[in-house]
């Protein structure tokens, strides 16, 4: 018990990072009913935007906004320039469209930085917390709490403030939010900005406590689809529990390797996302209808 224990606290950074990654996935579509596949390169884009910045010796707390600033632009800009443009089509032309983004973004970060992973600036200081026989260095430990307090101060401002209400009420009816004196196409940008940049203060987070490439962030994304899959993309709350189950499946899957019976698949390379991949599929057996925006986007 002490073990499994152990690595659930050390999945603690996984929970908060998928937490941070699903609302602002849940965020967008609560207010533009799109599926944005292109969350990984918000992401991905946010974290070498810092990365950059802080190479030329930009203050570390300036260069971290600059790169959440990032996030938001490249959300402002993807739903500027594709998502809106293909709202006439319906909501898949839409998510096909991110995926173009997504490729895009990957493609140019890879020409302009390499493919090569890239040690970017620490967000926390040396040391260590220690769990019994485990520790958890505060580069990764330091995630968690952050990810939380972000993801706390988004659910607030969605959900209990004017401008959350307006955003939610253009996504379920545009011409009505219109009469209301409230401009859809505001409150859509709006959204897919503070998207963007939960993904991108994710992404700095995540490559803060390893490495950046372009292709581990903006493709291992997965997970938080996963996590929205299980809460439910209309409740910000499940997405917060489905990030947790998540990221306690994979970071569990080292204890598991250590039971006899089920160390032959859980010990072998690939473990975490085979398990990643059993939830997915019991999560769409189950609810798998809750990712389905397809009617109410095109009823706008």
């Amino acid at each position: 018990m002490s073990t499994v224990l152990l690595y659930a606290l050390l999945s603690l950074p996984l929970v908060g990072a998928y937490a941070l990654l699903g609302l602002g996935i849940t965020v967008i579509y609560q207010a533009s009913r799109v599926l944005n596949l292109a969350h990984g390169a918000m992401a991905m884009v946010g974290a070498y935007v810092t990365y950059e910045a802080y190479q030329v010796r930009i203050f570390l707390p300036i260069a971290v906004l600059l790169g959440v600033s990032g996030g938001g632009l490249l959300g402002f800009l993807l739903e500027r320039f594709f998502v809106r443009r293909l709202r006439g089509s319906g909501a898949t032309a839409q998510t096909v469209g991110t995926v173009a983004v997504l490729t895009l973004a990957v493609a140019v970060v890879s020409r302009m930085f390499g493919s090569l992973p890239v040690v970017p600036p620490r967000l926390f200081p040396d040391g260590a917390i220690r769990f019994g026989k485990g520790f958890e260095p505060y580069i990764q430990f330091g995630v968690f709490p952050v990810a939380i307090l972000l993801a706390g101060v988004v659910f607030v401002i969605f959900r209990f403030t004017d401008i959350g209400l307006a955003m939610r009420g253009a996504a379920l009816n545009r011409n009505g939010a219109a009469l209301r004196g409230i401009n859809p196409d505001f409150t859509a940008s709006l959204a897919w900005v503070i998207g963007g940049a939960l993904a991108a203060a994710a992404g700095i987070l995540l490559a803060g406590a390893s490495e950046l490439d372009p292709y581990t962030i903006s493709l291992g994304v997965l997970p938080a689809f996963v996590a929205a899959l299980i809460g439910g993309l209309e409740s910000m709350p499940g997405v917060v529990v489905g990030a947790a189950v998540i990221g306690l499946v994979q970071g569990l899957v080292p204890a598991l390797s250590l039971i006899g019976p089920l160390s032959g698949v859980f010990g072998a390379q690939g473990a975490p996302a085979l398990a990643l991949g059993l939830v997915a599929f019991v999560a769409m057996a189950v609810r798998g209808g809750r990712l389905s925006g397809a009617a109410p986007a095109e009823a706008l």
